[in-house]
This record gives structure tokens, C-alpha cells and sequence, in this order.
């Protein structure tokens, strides 16, 4: 019986020790998530000027405050689903003003610039976008003219874009 005792004592403090191991596993991971977010490129730079708060459980994110444009809420959820350890993310920030109506100049930056940003070749940070009646000017500095080219044929293959002209400089 006291065998029985000391075996069922032991079983039960080791299934309390793996619990507790997995928990603090589990907090290990969702602290590490919630801390590269806010350390990465993306967020100390595009998005610094933003109010977005980071929460973490068991690896699915909520993502909460507010942005300054929709592309800015779409980067935010881009750039914490890429993390490792994130399972799914869930976001609930608050675009801040008005969200402009499909198919404007307005809405049509908001796509260009998200278009610029989601590829890692252009400088989407040192590109100025400007529009007017779907025809577009790009400003601002690029490393190269392979990358000024890339950044009119990007926005060029974005939907509604009807010309692109680019007074880009190369550096």
C-alpha cells in the first residue's frame, strides 16, 4: 500500500511540474513574441508613429490601437504573422480618420503603398506616392536604377493605376 501511495505522490508531482513547464514554456514564447514584434525593423520604423499594443497567448496575437492608414494595419498583422511561434493573429486596430472610398486617388495610394512596402527590394520608406485621377508620380531616392525600376512596375501592375511616372533619384 505505502508503495502504491509513494507512486501515485510521485505521478502527481510530475504531471504538476509538466503542466507547469509547459505553462511557463507557453509564456516563455508568447513574451518573446510580443518583444520582437516591437523590436523589429518594421515597427521601429514605418510604424513608430503608430498606437498598436501587442498581447500574446499561446502564440495567437491580438493586435490592438490605432494606425494612421490601412496599409499601416495591414503591415502590423504581416509583420507579427511572420514571427515564429505565432499561430494566428487578430486584429483589432482602429484606422484612425476616414477610410477613403474604393477606386479614389486616396484608396489608390493606400494599395500602392502597401504594394511598396510588402516587397523588400524597394525603398518604400524613401518613396513619395502622389496621384491624381489614377495617374501617379513616384518621389524620392532609390539605391539603384534596377530598384527604380521595379517600383514602376509595381505600382504600374496595381489595379486601377491607369500611368506611372517616376522622378525617382538614384543615389
Amino acid at each position: 500500500m505505502k508503495k502504491m501511495m509513494y507512486a501515485l505522490a510521485l505521478t502527481a508531482t510530475a504531471a504538476s511540474l509538466l503542466i507547469i513547464n509547459i505553462s511557463l514554456f507557453a509564456s516563455v514564447t508568447d513574451d518573446r513574441i510580443e518583444l520582437s514584434a516591437k523590436q523589429s525593423y518594421v515597427f521601429k520604423t514605418y510604424l513608430k508613429g503608430d498606437d498598436i499594443k501587442i498581447q500574446s497567448k499561446d502564440g495567437v496575437v491580438t493586435l490592438s490601437g490605432s494606425v494612421s492608414g490601412e496599409s499601416h494595419k495591414s503591415l502590423a498583422r504581416e509583420t507579427v504573422a511572420g514571427l515564429p511561434g505565432v499561430v494566428s493573429v487578430d486584429n483589432k486596430q482602429e484606422v484612425k480618420g476616414e477610410i477613403p472610398a474604393v477606386n479614389t486617388d486616396e484608396w489608390l495610394i493606400i494599395k500602392v503603398k502597401s504594394t511598396l512596402w510588402f516587397h523588400r527590394n524597394v525603398n518604400a520608406a524613401g518613396t513619395e506616392v502622389l496621384a491624381k485621377s489614377g495617374i501617379f508620380t513616384l518621389r524620392g531616392e532609390a539605391a539603384s536604377a534596377a530598384e527604380k525600376d521595379l517600383a514602376s512596375k509595381l505600382v504600374s501592375d496595381v489595379y486601377g493605376v491607369k500611368r506611372v511616372f517616376n522622378t525617382m533619384i538614384v543615389e
